[in-house]
């Protein structure tokens, strides 16, 4: 009988293990993403910039990279000229 106790324990502990791993992967990966995100929009910022001065004339690669991104991401039916004038606005 205590073998088995122990093994069920054992299991159930490995279990445990297993979703905290997981938990905390998934959170590192979201991590990891959210911080690709706001690098590739504080990326854009220069470009950006351009395109409001030219009157949406001139659209640099990270501003494009930056719009599709935040399309993306948000799903939004954001203008580009919109979106250009946010990504100046972050820090």
């Amino acid at each position: 009988m205590k073998t088995v106790l122990f093994v069920l324990v054992t299991a159930l502990s490995m279990n445990a293990m297993a979703i905290e791993i997981t938990t905390s992967v998934k959170i590192t990966q979201a991590n990891q993403a959210n911080e690709d995100y706001k690098r590739i929009l504080m990326g854009a910022q220069d470009d950006a910039a351009m395109f409001i001065a030219s009157e949406g004339q001139v659209r640099g690669p990270s501003l494009q990279a930056a719009l599709e991104a935040v399309r993306h991401v948000n799903r939004t039916s954001a203008t580009d000229l919109q979106i250009a004038e946010e990504i100046l606005k972050l820090k």
